[in-house]
């Protein structure tokens, strides 16, 4: 099982959040040890790749930061759609010569995560053509956390500052403290800890000399059942939640 992240989630945007959670995910990790030796690219691992909102499977023992995964347009709202311009588009560019952390390439499109000064940029290009002209499409309306990946996309390529559209990618401090806590609870639960020592150790440090009468009446031991609860949920499907506005 990953280990907890410590200060590993510093950089952390919404879609990386999501694949920590992901990857602890037991079914999603049955599914890798069954068939990420094989082709990925075949019909089965597609298939187990679509049902995480994939476009392909990622392997769970790896780093996030290192090894991001490549979630489909439809299912996480970070996703840039380009798409070649046309010969007569003021303006258009190809994508900047930046580090590609990830790859997938099918017969319609170029799937590729970027990582410039530690933000994320995920985009989806039609063809292959990833370093032709390019046109940014425009995202579905409501749709905000895609806006803002868009707008960090269009001042990443006209060389400006991304830090406010990718403020919106991530969550926000108490938020990124809250995920990172929620990490490492399940870490340990997924270890076999009990809820008291998840307690002790984790949550409540200060606590660790508590007996165990006056820890099962007590409000923290209520709330570390619930901070179990909402971690197993987000591995179990609420990751989703990350990946949408």
């Amino acid at each position: 099982m990953p280990v907890s992240p410590n200060g590993s989630v510093a950089k952390h945007d919404r879609a990386d959040f999501a694949q920590e959670f992901l990857r602890r995910n037991r079914a999603y990790r049955a599914g890798w040890e069954r068939l990420g030796d094989s082709d990925l690219r075949s019909v089965a691992a597609l298939a187990e790749a679509y049902r995480w909102g994939l476009s392909v499977l990622f392997d769970p023992d790896l780093p996030v930061r290192a090894y991001p995964a490549i979630w489909r347009s439809d299912a996480a709202s970070q996703i840039v759609s380009l798409a070649p311009a046309p010969a007569d588009l003021p303006g258009a560019a190809p994508l900047p010569e930046v580090r590609i952390v990830a790859a997938w390439v099918t017969a319609d499109a170029s799937e590729i995560v970027l990582d410039r000064d530690g933000v994320r940029h995920r985009f989806r290009v039609a063809g292959t053509g990833a370093r032709t002209p390019l046109t940014i499409l425009l995202p579905p309306l409501g749709d905000t956390l895609r806006v803002s990946a868009c707008d960090a996309a269009r001042r990443m390529v006209g060389g400006l500052s991304v830090a406010e559209a990718a403020s919106a990618m991530r969550p926000s401090r108490l938020q990124q403290q809250r995920l990172a806590l929620l990490l490492r609870v399940l870490d340990a639960w997924l270890a076999g800890a009990s809820n008291r020592e998840i307690g002790a150790r984790i949550v409540y440090p200060w606590l660790a000399g508590t007996d165990a009468a006056a820890w099962k009446g007590s409000a923290e031991r209520r709330r570390v059942q619930r901070l179990i609860g909402e971690a197993r949920m987000l591995a179990d499907r609420g990751f989703r939640m990350l990946l949408k506005p």
